[in-house]
């Protein structure tokens, strides 16, 4: 019986793999407690300047409906000084209260980042009480910016709709957005501003798709990457996305597919050089490929330094969450190498050539990651941990080295 047999049976049964490197347990971050009308949804988590870990979900009421379909929603927080082993007691950062019309209503969809260098947090939501489906112009899905500079304790809120949707002016089809939740990418080469540069994707109607915006001033302004009537991702297939920046500087966007056709996921590139988006590859390959079976999902995208423990070879590793299917089932993280440029020159380079580990064999759906301070990956996702209803998920935290996730192929570069 090899190791890799054993590491098969080991995924199949839900048991985490410790045959190379650690896995913390899961931690019950968020429970959601039906009978008392707290339905926990949408991860997003940050690591503050002093190392505490900050997780940011929505809280919804009666129901797991989104922003429409349901009202009064909250984005509520817990702080972790541990490493995410204990957490904190539930506290508001933006207050949702359905008796008020407006911005005010509802407030979910979480994205998130903590300035390096400040250690101010952003928060990028939507908010309001229009759905998407039904949003226009005249009353569209609203945009709430959340910012605190104490590191989490109090926030000023702002209601930024005209602004984002300024950005589409002279597009009248952008007539509804939000920002894709969980986690703000930032920049590691590019300082334009008073920061540096953070990126975020926005799920835009049908025959757009998603588009990505740029702010140089750390949310207090934002602009269109390659321009208001760039259409990174070919109609219609473009849905909630997540962007990160690739070793060279130019911009990862991997992408949700509207249609289930298509599976897995949309890889494109902006390239700094040329000033425009790539051509769309599509990765649905089920070995090689982030395949996902008949399943509509986000996940998280996240590029790491790593050490190649064959050779010693330094650097990168790709990693893509997602659940792996059939439907919302069996959260995995995708990985693939990026030893050099020849390795993401082209949107289809990262069409092909990932491997899989599964993270969990239950019902689950969203997922974020981030890369903590000491190399490991804080692994935050929705799974239905103690039953099988698709509607009452609860909100897990688990940490993995690097080594874990690859079956021992990489290790962290700290």
């Amino acid at each position: 019986m090899n190791a890799s047999w054993i590491s098969r049976l080991l995924l199949a049964t839900g048991l985490v793999i410790t045959l190379h490197g650690s896995a913390q347990q899961p931690i019950n971050v968020f429970d959601t407690d039906v009978d008392a009308g707290h339905y926990y949804r949408i991860p997003t988590i940050v690591q503050l300047h002093d190392g505490r870990l900050l997780a940011i979900v929505d809280d919804r009421h009666g129901s797991d409906y989104d922003i429409g379909g349901n009202w009064g929603l909250d984005i509520v927080g817990k702080f972790s000084n541990d490493g995410g082993t204990t957490w904190s007691a539930q506290h508001m950062i933006a207050d949702g209260d359905g008796r008020r019309e407006g911005f005010h209503d509802s407030h979910g969809d979480p994205a998130a980042v903590a300035d390096r260098e400040t250690g101010q947090i952003l928060i990028m939501c939507a908010s309001g009480k229009q759905g998407f489906l039904s949003s226009s112009l005249q009353e569209p899905l609203r945009v709430g910016r959340y910012t605190s500079h104490d590191s989490g304790m109090t926030w000023s809120e702002d209601d930024v709709t005209s602004d984002i949707y300024g950005i589409f002016a002279d597009c009248p089809e952008v007539n509804g957005l939000f920002f894709s939740s969980g986690r703000i990418c930032q920049s590691n080469r590019i300082k334009q501003g008073s920061h540096y540069r953070i990126y975020s994707a926005v799920d835009a109607p049908w025959m757009v798709g998603c588009l990505v915006l740029y702010s140089d001033d750390m949310g207090q302004s934002w602009h269109a990457l390659g321009g208001p009537e760039a259409r990174p991702t070919t109609a219609p297939f473009g849905d909630e996305a997540k962007v990160e920046e690739l070793p060279n500087g130019n911009v990862l966007l991997s992408c949700r597919s509207k249609s289930r056709e298509t599976s897995g996921r949309l890889f494109n590139i902006y390239d700094y050089q040329k000033g425009s988006w790539g051509e769309m590859a599509i990765s649905n390959d089920p070995e090689l490929g982030t395949y996902s079976e008949d399943c509509s999902c986000n996940g998280e995208l996240l590029i790491v330094p790593v050490i190649r423990m064959s050779d010693k070879k330094r650097m990168h590793l790709a990693l893509q969450s997602i659940p792996r299917g059939k439907g919302r089932q069996r959260v995995s993280i995708y990985y693939k190498q990026l030893l050099d440029e020849s390795d993401y020159d082209a949107p289809s380079d990262f069409s092909w050539g990932w491997k899989c580990f599964q993270v969990t064999g239950n019902y689950s759906a969203y997922s974020t990651m981030i890369s903590t301070t000491d190399g490991d990956i804080a692994f935050f996702h929705e799974d239905c941990n103690d039953n099988n209803s698709t509607t009452a998920y609860d909100l897990l935290l688990q940490r993995f080295s690097i080594a874990t996730i690859t079956n021992g192929r990489y290790s962290a570069l700290k």
